[in-house]
Order: structure tokens, then C-alpha cells, then sequence
């Protein structure tokens, strides 16, 4: 794995259904996506093989931050933040 530190981008939109009080940690946890691979620096990442792209999870408690590597911009782009259980209907189980 690369050491390259990554700009992470994310819709500020993405954030309107957390709770308050779980914001600041979930917010936390996007800035420590500038190490985004399974392994480096700190979170629970997981790499998911979809039928036409990878994609990755990062657990935060009962969140879920789905995101996207593009290793020629060395950017991560969050596409989703979900409840566990709201990922599960839309991806499931993962």
C-alpha cells in the first residue's frame, strides 16, 4: 500500500441526516480518510468488489461512510453515510 496522504471530498449534504451529537465524531473520522486503505491509519476500513467498481466502508459506531480511491487525483470522495441498518437495505449485508 501507498503512504500518500489523499484530499478528502465530501458533500456537505451527506451530513444533513446525522444527529448532532454524532457529528463531530463522524466528521472526525472523514478527516482521517486522507490514509484511506484497510489497514492504514486509524478506522475500521473494509474494500468491497462491486460488479463494476470498488468501493469502501468505514465503520463509526452504528455508521456506516462509503467512499471512493482515485489514486491518480490522490483524492477520496464520500458518496454515502448511512445508519448500519440503512446500509444494510441499500447494500446489504457488507
Amino acid at each position: 500500500m501507498t503512504s500518500t496522504i489523499f484530499k478528502v471530498m465530501v458533500l456537505p449534504e451527506l451530513l444533513r441526516d446525522v444527529p448532532p451529537e454524532r457529528e463531530v465524531e463522524i466528521k472526525g473520522s472523514i478527516r482521517e480518510l486522507k490514509m484511506p486503505y484497510p489497514g492504514q491509519g486509524r478506522g475500521d476500513k473494509k474494500q468491497i468488489q462491486c460488479a463494476t467498481d470498488v468501493i469502501y466502508r468505514l465503520r463509526v459506531g452504528s455508521y456506516r461512510i462509503f467512499y471512493r480511491i482515485e489514486k491518480s487525483e490522490e483524492r477520496v470522495y464520500v458518496f454515502d453515510i448511512l445508519t448500519a441498518e440503512q446500509a444494510h437495505k441499500k447494500y446489504g449485508r457488507l
